[in-house]
């Protein structure tokens, strides 16, 4: 698993002073992105990068100012061009939304998806939930 951590902005906010669906969509984003920094150090400036093709947030509980938080992110499986990640969401030991999202490896000059190379997947490895990841 990999793990960063992030705290709720006063701009994460709705009118009620919940955290916002959508700015708990950006801590899964700034998690993807560190994850992507680890295992591909060049992205998304490389030849070759991972985008987002689809994501699905399960919301699990109410969030508010101030939050420390804490999100993991594990490799659930890994095909010939893409890959699905989970995430998970904490304040201390409180669950609070799962991220589940598919990530395509493209081609800078083609925009098309492209295979994962070799090394990229064992480079991957480590994080994988071990359910048939590779």
């Amino acid at each position: 698993m990999h793990w960063i951590n992030d705290q709720v902005r006063f701009c994460d906010l709705d009118p009620l002073g919940h955290v916002n669906n959508n700015a708990i969509g950006t801590y899964f984003e700034n998690a993807r992105a560190f994850f992507f920094r680890e295992v591909t150090p060049e992205w998304p400036h490389g030849a070759q990068f991972f985008v987002l093709g689809r994501i699905a947030i399960d919301f699990r509980r109410e969030l508010h100012l101030p939050a420390s938080l804490r999100i993991g992110t594990a490799v659930v499986s890994v095909g010939r061009t893409s890959m699905v990640l989970t995430n998970a969401l904490f304040r201390g030991d409180d669950g609070l939304a799962h991220c589940e999202s598919v990530s395509v490896w493209i081609d800078q000059e083609t925009r098309r998806p492209t295979e994962i190379p070799a090394d990229l997947r064992a480079r991957l490895r480590p994080f994988s939930t071990g359910e048939n990841a590779f």
